[in-house]
């Protein structure tokens, strides 16, 4: 499918606040537009059409052909942009195609990635003469609801749409799959004076034909100041992976979106703050060697929330790359395994212990282990391994890299690295040991 993105209207709310078109104003790092067509791309689509009103040569200087972003994207000017949405929708009759079916998304509405994919989905569901309409339900969560377009359904089917409408149950999120039937009911509504997209939605929704797609991510309109701030709380939350830690969830994610926050605006990329993680873990090596254990617990745990930026800004940003993930995990294997020598080597030279050395082995031995099981768990069994699902009370023995790093820290503040080593050795082995068992339990 082709996309269609609006981005014709003037959009006053927010030039106080960034004087610039609003489809073009920076959300974290990325232009609202820019954005959109982004997500888009992740789930396939190459081909957009843009359609232009009162900033033409702005949008068009910004995004060119499209090639900067791996897409193609053609500009459809609409000279009669301040009759309405709907005159600016009706401007792709002239490139469509017979049987098309097209996305039509508003330039400056934020989607979850999973949104997005699971209404493209539903595309084989719609025939040449109905419209998919994506529409929210939870109606105690829609932000800013009075300022939404309200919806009244029945099923799947919408009867009724309108901003004033008083007896609805769902919203409209401004997100469409649409086919020759929306053109004509366009041309049919400004035929007869009525230029708003919604007018032509509710001519369609008479006959019957706007079926809904009721969504379960987050998006939102980016109309105001306001809702500009919560759609970047929404993102932020949005970074947080279902398989995070105890530690990443309840400590190092609150310093690592604010970390992302600052970051996404510059032009860092997620491989640049891989590499300054894996230095933090040498700087924390080396510190415990030199015998600052405050220091090399801090560093330690400091190099444990630099490890979700690269993956925030990536997710943020669509930066994510095979050989970036690849990156990042070897790095993270000799940043332990350093942290780990530099621990071990302080105990050493302090006491002269043989036990420092095989406690260390110990220990470097069972660091990459919950990675590599992680890693095989998902190759073998194709599904992730989510240690709050799958290690039943293990998962408050978590021996997972934030905890690990975690403990290391404890360790360097109240200087207790011998007994830091033993439970690092301990708390590892035991929890691989914990998950082959259960693994052959789901084998037999």
């Amino acid at each position: 499918m082709r996309a269609v993105l609006l981005a014709a209207g003037e959009g006053k709310r927010l030039w106080s606040h960034f004087k610039r078109p609003k489809p073009l104003v920076p959300l974290l790092g990325l232009p609202l537009i820019e954005r959109n067509i982004l997500i888009l791309r992740e789930c396939g689509i190459k081909d957009f059409v843009i359609v232009t009103g009162c900033y033409v040569d702005e949008i068009r200087g910004h995004l060119g052909n499209g090639e900067r972003l791996g897409v193609k994207i053609k500009y459809l000017h609409n000279a009669d942009w301040k009759l309405g949405n709907g005159s600016s929708a009706y401007a792709f009759h002239k490139e469509y195609q017979q049987d098309e079916k097209f996305i039509l998304m508003m330039s400056d509405h934020i989607f979850a990635l999973d949104l997005i994919k699971s209404f493209i989905v539903r595309a084989k569901d719609i025939k040449e003469d109905e419209l998919l309409l994506a529409a929210d339900r939870r109606l105690e969560e829609v932000y800013d609801l009075e300022e939404c377009t309200k919806i009244k359904h029945k099923g799947n089917l919408a009867v009724e749409l309108g901003k004033g409408l008083q007896d609805f149950n769902a919203v409209d999120c401004g997100l469409f799959i649409g086919t020759g039937g929306l053109l004509e009911a366009l041309s049919k509504s400004i035929a007869g004076g009525a230029y708003a997209l919604t007018d032509a939605v509710n001519l369609m929704a008479k006959d019957g034909k706007v079926k809904l797609h009721f969504i379960e991510h987050f998006w939102i309109d980016v109309d105001d100041y306001k809702s500009y701030k919560q759609a970047e709380r929404l993102l932020l939350k949005s970074l947080v992976p279902p398989k995070d830690g105890i530690v990443s969830r309840l400590i190092n994610r609150k310093v690592s979106l604010r970390i992302t926050k600052l970051l996404a605006p510059t032009g860092i990329t997620p491989n640049q703050i891989t590499f300054i993680s894996f230095l933090t873990a040498a700087a924390s090596a080396v510190s415990f060697a030199l015998a600052s254990p405050i220091v090399g617990g801090l560093l330690a745990q400091f190099t444990s929330m630099l490890d979700g930026v690269d993956g925030e800004i990536a997710r943020l940003k669509f930066l994510k790359s095979k050989y970036g993930e690849m990156f990042d995990s070897i790095l993270d294997r000799y940043g332990d395994f350093l942290i780990i020598v530099g621990m071990a080597y302080s105990w050493y030279s302090t006491t002269g212990q043989v036990a420092a050395l095989l406690v260390g082995a110990a220990a470097l031995m069972g660091a990459p282990m919950s990675m590599l099981f992680k890693e095989k768990y998902r190759n073998v069994f194709e599904q992730p391994f989510i240690s709050e699902v799958h290690d039943g009370i293990m998962r408050y023995f978590a021996a997972n890299r934030d905890v690990r790093l975690f403990i290391i820290m404890l360790g360097g503040i109240f200087n207790l690295l011998p007994a830091t080593l033993i439970l690092l050795a301990v708390i590892t082995h035991l929890q691989t040991f914990y998950r082959l068992y259960n693994v052959r339990k789901l084998s037999q």
